[in-house]
């Protein structure tokens, strides 16, 4: 399997890139958390936690570069 950074699509490299832009935005998110300068409670959602919410979006992400990036 050969690294490509674009696809011959454009919407699938914009899925890609958009999935990971999730998971990297929710792993900054959990940084900044950790450390203390935001509060796992400011992204309470629904009865849901902070730390389940920015694992779903991370999760999300995913799911959006799996489906973009699988074969034909």
């Amino acid at each position: 399997m050969k690294l490509m950074l674009t696809f011959d699509s454009r919407l699938r490299t914009l899925s890609i890139r958009l999935g990971v832009g999730l998971i990297l935005f929710s792993v900054v998110l959990v940084t900044l958390c950790l450390v203390g300068i935001i509060e796992f409670a400011f992204f309470n959602f629904a009865g849901h936690s902070g730390l389940r919410t920015l694992a779903g979006v991370a999760v999300l992400g995913c799911v959006i570069s799996a489906i973009a990036s699988a074969d034909r």
